[in-house]
């Protein structure tokens, strides 16, 4: 599931905004979650991990631009699209890695042209976002949060930067979903995203204060993933 936010402080255009949104979606069949803020303050305050987020430059208090250099220090890598009355005031996107802008009010084919962009980007990125099903209910997990997950008593246990969830499962149907060049198996009870790998060492490695073995039947899969990844983000 995507989850987007719309960001923008007139609620007219943010009924627009998401009308058209909602259309492409169901038009897509692509399973989505949409939610609004009519201010930047609430937006940040809402600690959720949002894939794509159109955000209104012009806005009282925190406006767009600063909204986005926020969301880009706390090291999120949603896809950002910037709305405005002004196209000149767009360009300024280029400082924050804004996928695109769109002018108020939205026409639906430029909406479905962002969308189509975002959604691509998302078909590569690892942060998208998907469900788990715990005893407490459904939540939505972003991929990024992940620091590693563990077979437990016929359970899984995802270890994330929200905390723990633990869920019903096996660890070969999981491989399956996530982005092999980001999560691999240290053993056969442990897949780790390479993201939060802090050190590894000849039978283990660190994930934050966490030390995890790693057999020898993975050691060389595992090296070689992690110099891939560490030559990708330089």
């Amino acid at each position: 599931m995507i989850l987007i936010a719309i960001v923008d402080d007139d609620a007219n255009d943010t009924a627009c905004l998401r009308e058209q949104v909602e259309i492409y979606l169901h038009e897509h069949a692509t399973a989505a979650m949409v939610n609004v803020f009519h201010d930047g303050i609430g937006f940040i305050r809402s600690e959720e991990n949002y894939d794509i987020i159109f955000l209104d430059i012009q806005m009282p208090g925190l406006d767009g631009l600063e909204v986005a250099r926020l969301i880009r220090k706390m090291g999120k890598e949603s896809i950002l699209i910037f709305v405005t009355n002004m196209a000149q005031f767009a360009i300024k996107g280029y400082e924050v890695d804004a996928l695109d802008f769109i002018i108020k009010p939205p026409a639906p084919a430029s909406i479905a042209y962002v969308m189509d962009k975002a959604v691509k980007r998302l078909a590569g990125n690892t942060s998208a976002a998907f469900s788990l099903k715990t005893g407490d209910g459904t939540i939505s997990l972003n991929a990024n949060d992940i620091t590693y997950v563990e077979v437990f008593d016929h359970n899984l246990v995802y270890h994330t930067l929200r905390g723990d969830y633990t869920v019903r499962g096996r660890l070969s149907d999981l491989t399956e979903k996530l982005d092999p060049e980001r999560f691999v198996l240290c053993n056969r009870s442990f897949i780790v995203n390479l993201r939060h790998v802090t050190n590894i060492a000849a039978d283990y490695l660190l994930i934050g204060g966490t030390r995890i073995s790693v057999s020898k039947s993975h050691r060389k899969e595992l090296m070689k993933r992690f110099s891939s990844f560490l030559g990708d983000s330089l």
